[in-house]
């Protein structure tokens, strides 16, 4: 499958009714390993088609997602270390990463030197920032 390629033939979201996925799955685990190519065929054909499509180009609800190709690249080594960033001491290296990247997009903004900031995770977290500030 290639999602990013088929995805502006895609509809924005599936044409189903709440429960329709749920039928779909069998009703109980197997009792044996299955092959990854069924747990993907499985995922290609019962998961991907009847997903709302964020990444679509005539999605325009909520907030934008954040699956760039680069950002995909970018979640698969974070998750690959099951890195916890939560803290300097939680991971040393994302900490001062974000820092180095926080201050090129100062740069890039043309924005003086000694403006910081840091990445929030989600739109809670930086409304909730900015109504603390």
């Amino acid at each position: 499958m290639d999602y990013r390629s088929s995805l502006r033939d895609r509809p924005v979201r599936p044409a189903i009714a709440p429960g329709d996925i749920f039928r779909s799955i069998e009703e109980s685990p197997p009792e044996t390993a299955e092959p990854m190519e069924k747990i993907f065929a499985d995922f290609e054909t019962k998961i991907v088609p009847e997903m709302t499509h964020w990444q679509h180009p005539r999605f325009f609800a909520y907030f934008p997602a954040n699956a760039a190709p680069v950002s995909v690249v970018a979640e698969y080594l974070v998750s690959a270390m099951a890195a916890q960033c939560m803290l300097w001491q939680t991971s040393p290296a994302a900490t001062e990463l974000e820092t180095r990247i926080v201050d090129w997009m100062r740069q890039a903004l043309g924005l003086p030197e000694g403006f910081s900031g840091v990445i929030q995770d989600s739109a809670s977290s930086a409304t909730l920032a900015a109504v603390l500030t």
